[in-house]
């Protein structure tokens, strides 16, 4: 069982992303925009980050660069969680630190498949 943290400004992507974690398992936080989430990784310290890329305020592009470069949550890994799934944007998440890529509408499958590729 692994603690993850979902930061998603869509309160129904939280709440699904929750259900299928702990579907599996998982204990789940969450938190409803980039500096929040920031707040909730440097306290919580989770195994794992689910993280939506485009939120107003901070973005998922903003926060990633923050956790990378604090010593608490620079080795957490992170899905990058976004509508966008162009070839583009899944090599930028990946540039700027992001682990694995999963796209909006949410395939369970592969989210797990992620979640298990990086905490197993």
């Amino acid at each position: 069982m692994a603690n993850i943290l979902v930061i998603d400004d869509d309160q129904l992507i939280r709440d699904l992303v929750r259900v299928l974690c702990e579907s599996q398992g998982h204990a789940v936080s969450d938190a409803e925009d980039g500096d929040s989430g920031v707040a909730e990784a440097r306290a919580v310290k989770p195994d794992l980050i689910i993280l939506d890329m485009n939120m107003p305020g901070m973005t998922g592009w903003e926060v990633i660069p923050v956790i990378r470069s604090h010593p608490d949550t620079k080795a957490i890994p992170v899905i990058a969680l976004t509508a966008d799934g162009s070839s583009g944007s899944r090599d930028e998440a990946h540039e700027a630190g992001c682990d694995r890529y999963v796209t909006k509408p949410i395939d369970a499958p592969r989210l797990y498949a992620a979640i298990d590729e990086l905490i197993g």
